[in-house]
């Protein structure tokens, strides 16, 4: 109802306003030149004046009204706050990039203490990574060495002789000096299985030699029952390994002593105290004459190279035995 009786009233006043400020335009410029326009002009002026300076009863109102609104506003804003949940973590507002808060400060390293040690420097890692283990169809056989170790083997040959008992002695070191020499040389002291024939002294010889010494001192033995009815006790050598030419000469061929293939035979001692040389035994008493002659004989059935006193002068002494290569298939023998 309130509203309905405003309106008129408010309509009412503008048009008494808009009276009002034509009659004091028309009073204060009766007779000026003024047009119509301007003195309408004036009065819109005037008028504006009037509206814009509101009544005191209407200001108090409006006042009411906003403090009102503004209790109710606040109100609404506290209820508000006290249900909505306040996010437990508020984002940081970030600086436009470029800026100088955006520079991060440089961070100090932080100072060892003087009772803690220094820390120690990581270790170096190796220059060559490490070879990959070999598959099991590529590992290296089982008795050979690392390539980092040094090979100290001996590389030698396996006499059956001495293994077998039928001559006594040992596998010595390789010898070797220029163009002489043996791999596999044997020290002997003994020759022969059953009633073996010992060495006045050792010697140095290969196994091709001492297998066949083995059965030599068989057949010497029997020799020595048949001419002086007594057991060898020792036997004499000369020559056995040296590393020289063909008796010994300035010129010539290698010795086969060069190589420990050779064998020089100089006396045999009997076990009843007889001796007998082959210098003087060759052509001496019956007895030694076939006993040397049986010795001769045999060896020229099992050795490559025989030369007695028959043979040249630089074996009047010393009854030669070898076992070197004759002919072009190592078959030919040389029996002097």
């Amino acid at each position: 109802m309130n509203v309905f009786f405003q309106r008129p009233q408010r309509l009412l006043r503008n048009a008494l306003r808009a009276f009002l400020a034509t009659a004091i335009c028309f009073f204060i410029s009766p007779a000026s030149d003024i047009s119509v326009i301007s003195s309408q002009a004036k009065a819109e002026n005037i008028l504006e004046i009037f509206k814009s300076k509101p009544t005191g009863k209407k200001t108090a109102r409006t006042r009411r009204t906003a403090q009102k609104k503004q209790s109710q506003r606040a109100r609404r804003t506290s209820a508000t706050a006290k249900t909505t949940a306040i996010p437990d973590d508020v984002p940081v507002p970030q600086p436009r990039p470029g800026s100088e808060e955006n520079a991060q400060p440089e961070k100090k390293q932080p100072e060892p203490k003087q009772n803690e040690p220094a820390p120690e420097a990581p270790p170096e890692k190796p220059s060559n990574p490490p070879t990959p283990p070999a598959k099991p169809d590529e590992a290296a056989p089982h008795d050979e060495k690392p390539a980092d170790m040094k090979d100290t083997r001996v590389y030698q040959t396996a006499c059956p002789a001495l293994m077998n008992g039928e001559v006594r002695g040992k596998l010595i070191a390789p010898l070797s000096d220029q163009m002489c020499g043996e791999r596999s040389p044997l020290q002997l002291t003994t020759i022969g299985k059953e009633n073996p024939l010992a060495f006045a002294g050792p010697i140095t010889t290969n196994c091709a030699m001492a297998v066949t010494l083995a059965q030599w001192a068989k057949e010497v033995r029997t020799a020595a029952l048949k001419s002086f009815g007594a057991e060898i006790e020792t036997i004499a050598t000369g020559s056995d390994y040296q590393c020289r030419l063909v008796n010994g000469g300035s010129s010539g061929r290698i010795s086969e002593h060069a190589f420990a293939n050779a064998l020089d035979i100089m006396s045999f001692r009997f076990k009843n105290g007889r001796t007998t040389e082959l210098a003087t035994g060759w052509n001496g008493t019956p007895e030694e004459k076939e006993f040397w002659r049986a010795v001769h004989k045999t060896s020229c059935d099992m050795f490559m190279t025989v030369i007695g006193p028959d043979g040249d002068a630089a074996h009047k002494t010393n009854l030669h035995l070898d076992q070197g290569c004759h002919g072009d298939n190592c078959t030919s023998r040389i029996c002097q």
